[in-house]
């Protein structure tokens, strides 16, 4: 897979947990009074015309601290396509990921830790375990990540992701923006159906205003 789409791939991921606005971060212990998530199955839809079609999915799985522990992606015939494994240090702060794409039989692998200016960095890693790809992340003051800049292995800028949240810590929108500062199509989000936790259940996707696509969730609690 292509380093800068497997870093974008683990980005949504770590969007979507963000996402979980009322469960505790995923590499603390939540508050006990807090409901606790266990797997959330999401489900992307394009919408065309007169039709909605099955796109892609993912299956996420939480302990019972809130921590995110695995994820699979779900292609369009529905099988899985990509295992994604975290990786916690004994104090469970998140330090990397281990994940197969269909067919291999060894793992690639992603390293995560904060950089000079305190900032988090999510790096692949190539079979010498030296870094290809490395996105550093700004976060807002409520700690989404409103900002990811993307590096080769040489360290050279090979472009950026801007994210917009609202007062509940939901992404709205989106885009991104290459080495060349050219700006792909901007994604927003509405969010139509939350559960009695808070957390949303569907939302749509527009890609340059026009509706692109809808996203459901099945979420399950501890």
């Amino acid at each position: 897979m292509n380093k800068l789409l497997s870093l974008l791939l683990l980005s949504l991921v770590l969007i979507s947990c963000k996402d979980e606005a009322k469960q505790a971060d995923s590499t603390k212990t939540a508050e006990p009074t807090e409901p606790i998530i266990a797997k959330v199955y999401e489900e992307n839809f394009d919408l065309r015309k007169d039709s909605i079609i099955f796109n892609s999915g993912t299956i996420e799985n939480f302990d019972p601290n809130g921590n995110s522990i695995d994820v699979y992606w779900i292609g369009q015939e529905r099988d899985t396509v990509l295992r994604f494994y975290r990786k916690y240090d004994t104090a469970m702060n998140l330090i990397g990921a281990e994940y197969y794409e269909e067919g291999d039989t060894e793992p690639s692998r992603d390293t995560v830790y904060f950089n000079a200016e305190g900032l988090k960095v999510e790096a692949s890693l190539n079979a010498e375990n030296q870094i290809s790809w490395k996105s550093t992340i700004t976060p807002d003051t409520n700690g989404n990540p409103v900002l990811k800049t993307y590096e080769n292995g040489k360290g050279e800028y090979r472009g950026l992701d801007s994210l917009f949240f609202d007062s509940q810590d939901r992404v709205i929108k989106g885009f991104y923006k290459n080495s060349k500062g050219k700006r792909y199509s901007v994604r927003t989000y509405e969010y139509v159906k939350s559960d009695e936790k808070g957390n949303w259940t569907e939302r749509k996707m527009f890609k340059n205003d026009t509706l692109n696509q809808k996203q459901v969730r099945t979420i399950t609690y501890h």
